[in-house]
């Protein structure tokens, strides 16, 4: 009896994930149609996509070189549509009903919890229109004249002390991120972290170590599940991360709460104790006090969104975007020559806003690097009903894998796509491709509310860095380019820079 118990205990283990893969992959029978891997049950197509950030980014481009623009692919028992067609991609950025995240986002929960990237709904409209002015072009202004230029500045002083000491290659990642760090903590949250002087690196080794294992997670047949999960070799650290990451956070908090209450009970003290306002945190510390219900998690929600958002997003862009100006000698030249002519040969000397408005030939190689390295290589949506496009009707729930990285090296969107030319960016080229081909900071309701933030951060880095050194790629080291949240090389951005004159 007991024996027959147990075999009946095993037939129904065994069967119940079979019978619920079958009946899943028969939701989804509207779609047989659409190209794709043949998945395994249960773990559908994981067999495939590689076990790194790496494997994961080379896997995708490989689907679709192999099935073109719109792919079934299964990652566990997840169905994911995989879309790399302008038409399509414009169809879900643009759409006011299918703005939820797909449930993949929810593994940034534990250390970004609610925050602007992973809520929706009513929460998600609210925190938006609540934290949108602090992004105005006059107060990004401020930023440029009050930290961009000081912070870049030591940065430079970093560099050049670097070189100094060596006749190697220079790993910019890790330097360019800690002067990321200071100017968010500066602008958004009114905190000088002098990451640059003292660094940091348990933050920043923080940040890359959680999203090395949220990429993992997100893709992984097994590791979504949290049971599983606390059970891998990953959990020890992926603990300790979370702890350091939301310390950081609270300290900076703390102390402009304290900064906060000593300026409203000594108003006289904006004019000569503590001058400097936090754009972002100071209005969440008001609305708190005005009664409009952030709490102290909602409060650290944002925080951590954007400092996330706001130093590691914003790192990973200059540094590609400064690899491919290195790769590219001739277009160094004449950027080189378009700095000096609007700004002249000083790097320390302080660029204003409207000069970095008249850099047009700079503005089309960033675009140009930002398609060969996009900051943010996919994106995702969870469909909110069932929807029909192109004769196909995708059932409600189904994940949305918007493959930015692969849109960029379609062919027949971008011919001879390997080809670093800025001139595909002028006016009059552009008029030429679908307004969804380039999306580096998504686009639509959801679109990347600090675009105007990350893209001055980037021209005035890029503007003072090409005026103080000349830069050449270190071909023995190349960039080993993965797919985490954002675009990373797991062994860095390596490059010789030169001082000029």
């Amino acid at each position: 009896m007991v024996v027959f118990a147990l075999f009946i205990s095993f037939v129904v283990i065994f069967c119940t994930p079979l019978i619920w893969w079958y009946l899943t992959l028969a939701k989804y029978s509207s779609l047989e149609k659409i190209p794709g891997p043949t998945p395994l049950p249960i773990i559908g197509n994981s067999n495939v996509i590689g076990t790194t950030t790496v494997d994961l980014l080379h896997s995708f481009m490989n689907l679709q070189n192999k099935y073109g623009s719109l792919i079934k692919v299964w990652l566990g028992p997840r169905l994911h549509l995989m879309i790399t067609k302008p038409e399509i991609v414009e169809f879900f950025l643009n759409s006011n009903t299918h703005l939820s995240k797909s449930n993949g986002y929810d593994l940034f929960k534990p250390w970004l919890g609610d925050g602007l990237l992973v809520s929706t709904g009513s929460k998600w409209r609210n925190r938006r229109k609540m934290i949108t002015p602090t992004f105005h072009f006059k107060i990004l202004e401020k930023f440029l004249e009050t930290s961009f230029n000081k912070q870049i500045n030591i940065l430079l002083d970093v560099l050049l002390k670097e070189v100094s000491q060596t006749e190697k290659s220079i790993e910019i990642h890790s330097i360019i991120n800690l002067c990321s760090l200071d100017i968010i903590c500066e602008t958004a949250f009114g905190t000088e972290l002098n990451a640059q002087a003292k660094c940091n690196p348990k933050y920043v080794e923080a940040v890359t170590g959680f999203l090395e294992i949220f990429t993992l997670r997100f893709f992984s047949a097994w590791l979504r599940n949290p049971l599983i999960f606390r059970f891998s070799d990953k959990y020890k650290k992926y603990v300790e991360y979370l702890e350091i990451l939301h310390d950081f956070t609270k300290k900076i908090i703390k102390k402009r709460k304290e900064e906060f209450k000593l300026l409203q009970d000594n108003p006289k003290m904006s004019e000569e104790g503590i001058k400097r306002r936090a754009a972002l945190l100071d209005m969440l510390l008001e609305a708190s006090d005005n009664g409009k219900y952030l709490s102290d998690e909602d409060i650290r929600e944002e925080v951590d969104t954007f400092m996330f958002e706001g130093h590691d997003t914003t790192t990973t862009s200059i540094c590609f975007v400064l690899y491919a100006i290195a790769q590219n000698p001739d277009v160094q030249k004449k950027v080189h020559e378009e700095l000096v002519s609007v700004l002249g040969s000083d790097y320390k000397k302080e660029i204003t806003f409207s000069e970095i408005q008249e850099l047009k030939y700079l503005d089309v190689v960033i675009k140009e690097a930002h398609r060969l390295y996009p900051p943010v290589p996919l994106i995702e949506r969870s469909l909110e009903e069932d929807c029909t496009i192109d004769g196909l009707t995708i059932p409600k729930n189904t994940n949305i894998s918007i493959f930015l990285y692969g849109m960029n090296y379609n062919k027949d969107v971008y011919p001879d796509p390997h080809t670093f030319d800025p001139d595909r960016f002028l006016p009059e080229k552009q008029g030429d491709r679908h307004n969804f081909a380039y999306v580096p900071f998504s686009a639509g309701p959801r679109n990347c509310i600090g675009q105007k933030f990350a893209l001055l951060e980037l021209k005035t880095t890029i503007a003072k860095m090409l005026r103080c050194f000349e830069i050449s790629p270190d071909l023995t080291i190349p960039p080993q380019v993965g797919m985490c949240s954002v675009l990373k090389s797991r062994n860095g951005i390596h490059v010789f820079l030169k001082p000029r004159n």
